[in-house]
């Protein structure tokens, strides 16, 4: 019966009017192979010879509280090299919200991906208790912790004692467990009120913001130990669901824009064409 609503509902989007619309197959995306390693730096021009596809995202109205949507869509690209996976997400935001407080709230977005291998998908709202959902969730304060860079030393980065210069990329992980701070929460949950975060990550996370927008990439193991994690396998197809919460519009917990269906991915198979970066600006494919 779970299973049989939780599709019903995925089926139809929310439109400002209250009225209920169908929604359109989401455009799939293309995890493209890569054979120099995954592009970890948010910023690296790379991605720009990567493959784009433009997701709606809308106000969350399944569960209680309800609201947000204040951002309305979200870019997704994505890479593997065969070993690890990486995916970059950027959207639209007219400030960086770092900080958490007394009606402060922070920048944050995840990616949700069903458990295992499943062949019958679970819900895309927060899985069920027989298909459990991981999320992997980026917050802005987090990073900002991670970096030596929140609160005050948002703009006194010396203040608090470690900061990473940014040509510092091969120390950045250790750093962050010194501080014991990482930009990344992953959680495990089987339907809404169950959400459960995992003690140890093994996913690893880097952002950027410039020019009112966020960028934020993902990274993990296309495989790990734990019998409770999303399964990459190059050449086969996978599934991902979106969500951003704006921290300048109050937008916490289930105030958040989300996507209402599954989105199709699927890995390039080891070895296919892929889009290497060429000096000089040009990006070609082999």
């Amino acid at each position: 019966m779970m299973r049989a609503c939780s599709l019903a509902v995925a089926w139809v989007l929310f439109s400002t009017n209250g009225a209920l619309a169908q929604a359109a197959q989401p455009e799939e995306v293309r995890v493209v192979f890569v054979r120099d390693g995954v592009y970890s730096s948010a910023t690296d021009p790379a991605w720009e010879g990567v493959p784009e596809t433009v997701h709606k995202l809308m106000s969350q109205m399944v569960t209680s509280p309800h609201g947000g949507g204040s951002v309305d869509k979200i870019a997704v690209r994505a890479t593997h090299d065969g070993e690890e996976i990486s995916i970059r997400l950027q959207w639209a935001d007219a400030s960086a919200d770092r900080g958490v407080g007394v009606n402060t709230f922070r920048d944050a977005a995840a990616i949700g991906f069903p458990v295992g291998r499943p062949t019958i998908a679970p819900s895309p709202f927060m899985g069920d208790e027989e298909r459990p959902v991981v999320i992997w969730q980026w917050a802005a304060d987090f990073d900002a912790d991670a970096e030596g860079k929140s609160r005050f030393g948002d703009r006194y980065p010396h203040s608090e004692g470690v900061w990473i210069f940014p040509q510092d990329l091969s120390v950045r992980r250790q750093v962050r467990g010194w501080r014991g701070a990482d930009p990344v929460i992953e959680y495990v949950a089987r339907g809404f009120g169950t959400l459960t975060p995992r003690i140890e990550t093994t996913v690893e996370g880097a952002s950027d913001f410039r020019d009112g927008k966020w960028s934020v990439v993902l990274r993990r193991k296309l495989s790990t130990s734990n019998s409770e994690d999303p399964v990459f396998v190059p050449g086969e197809a996978s599934s991902l669901i979106l969500a951003v919460w704006n921290g300048k519009e109050e937008e916490v917990n289930g105030r958040k824009a989300v996507t209402y269906q599954w989105i199709p991915a699927k890995l390039d198979g080891v070895g296919s064409a892929t889009v290497q970066w060429r000096v000089g600006g040009a990006s070609v494919s082999e």
